[in-house]
């Protein structure tokens, strides 16, 4: 009896009574289509989402890398040359920036200090006076967000190329004299474009201001309302995360700034 039901109880014996039966489960092919279709569905709404997030965290970490080599650079630059406010290209700080004599002459010195002052202190760098962003390779301009154009291809800036495919645009930064009404030169204005000739070439995308003040203890900051007191000190007028997120969506020219208010990252009210 024993041997009897161990006998019966394996599959495929040939006991009717005792023997198990095995029932196979399988999906239809419309069921299979219909699943598919559900995945297809879900990565069409979310693979973009993953594109876009994927190239926010590239561009932050860019713009953090091209940040700290220039903060770097400023402070090695005062460590030998002392401060900014005594160089010896820095005249035209609070010089008239009215007609074309002085404008050309302002860029002029900005290209000097640049090629002085930052170019021996950043490994692998390019610099060039007298190209143009079509010899660089890119196909248009530097916009800015709401389609203003901040740099025409066929212009000849001052031009920094760094090793890592960064380039940056120097031009003056310039402000109003309360006294005379005029505008006068307060600093340099660096546009970051992180990705060069590649991507978007537009502020808030792939292109951040920054700038650097004609001032004691100056640093580089990125782009935000600000102006020199009578003792060439900086003082911010809109560091509020309200203001900056506002500037930042009128034309990107504030962004960088509200990235690293942020916390370098790109938040969700970011106007990417």
């Amino acid at each position: 009896m024993f041997k009897k039901d161990i006998i019966s109880s394996i599959p495929g014996s040939t006991n009717t009574d005792k023997c198990f039966t095995k029932k196979i489960s399988a999906f239809t092919l419309a069921e299979v289509l219909i699943t598919l279709g559900v995945i297809g569905i879900v990565a069409a709404l979310t693979l973009p989402m993953l594109i876009q997030n994927y190239q926010k965290h590239v561009a932050v970490n860019r713009l953090k890398v091209v940040y700290n080599i220039m903060s770097n650079v400023i402070r090695r630059a005062e460590a030998d040359f002392g401060d900014i406010t005594s160089w010896d290209l820095v005249t035209n700080a609070r010089a008239e920036y009215d007609d074309e004599g002085s404008q050309a002459n302002a860029k002029t010195q900005i290209g000097s200090i640049v090629k002085k002052y930052f170019v021996p202190y950043i490994s692998g760098a390019e610099f060039t006076e007298d190209k143009t962003l079509t010899d660089l390779g890119y196909k248009g301009g530097i916009d800015y967000s709401d389609g203003m154009r901040f740099a025409a291809p066929d212009k000849i800036k001052t031009i920094l190329r760094l090793s890592n495919g960064a380039i940056i645009l120097f031009q003056p930064s310039t402000g109003t004299d309360p006294n005379t009404g005029k505008r006068i030169v307060l600093g340099i204005i660096m546009a970051i474009d992180i990705d060069g000739p590649n991507g978007y070439n537009i502020f808030g995308k792939d292109v951040f201001a920054a700038l650097i003040p004609y001032a004691h203890n100056t640093r580089l900051m990125f782009m935000q309302n600000y102006v020199l007191t009578g003792n060439d000190l900086i003082r911010i007028d809109d560091d509020t995360r309200s203001t900056v997120l506002r500037n930042c969506t009128d034309n990107g020219y504030h962004c960088g700034r509200l990235i690293q208010m942020d916390g370098w990252q790109i938040k969700d009210d970011y106007p990417w």
